[in-house]
């Protein structure tokens, strides 16, 4: 049975496991291995995760099946795009899903769980960055109603790509 839950600070750990094997499955074959230990290493760091689960205005939930990490979905307040969106909103940091689990319902619970956490609290728009060369994920946050409103640089080692910024109004 899956269930959706706020992490604790020892699933951490497991959580950024989860995020480096979900990454390299998803985009080893359009990048080098040298760019993607770089980004590992600057971005996926475990302290790095540990700092950011004890981020103000950010939550971590995972996906269990059984005892098992599947997935997670981490939430964040950042104002990279208050000039276009304004302050209220919340950024869909990652959100990533362990391939044997791809095509279930673990995708939609925790999209399902941003958004009544994003409700609850209030936020006006959600938003996120998705890689152009990702149609996966274009396709699956368009099914929840996400628009392209903008674009940034997605820092992969020494690889500048382009990130699409979607929106949707709670």
């Amino acid at each position: 049975m899956i269930r959706i839950r706020k992490a604790k600070i020892e699933e951490v750990p497991a959580v950024r496991e989860l995020a480096i094997e979900v990454y390299t499955d998803t985009f080893a074959d359009s990048n080098t291995p040298e760019n993607l230990q770089a980004f590992f290493r600057d971005s996926y760091d475990l302290e790095k995760f540990k700092t950011e689960f004890y981020e103000a205005d950010s939550v971590l939930y995972i996906a269990l099946d059984n005892l098992k990490i599947i997935g997670f979905l981490r939430l964040r307040k950042s104002n990279e795009v208050a000039h276009l969106l304004g302050t209220n909103t919340i950024e869909l940091h990652r959100m990533y899903i362990h391939r044997d689990y791809h095509g279930t319902a673990v995708a939609r619970k925790l999209i399902e769980q941003a958004f009544e956490y994003a409700k609850k609290k209030n936020y006006e728009w959600m938003w996120l960055g998705v890689w152009e060369k990702n149609p996966r994920a274009q396709k699956f946050y368009a099914k929840w109603g996400f628009e392209r409103f903008s674009e940034h640089i997605f820092q992969m080692g020494d690889d500048p790509q382009t990130d699409w910024l979607l929106k949707k109004r709670l």
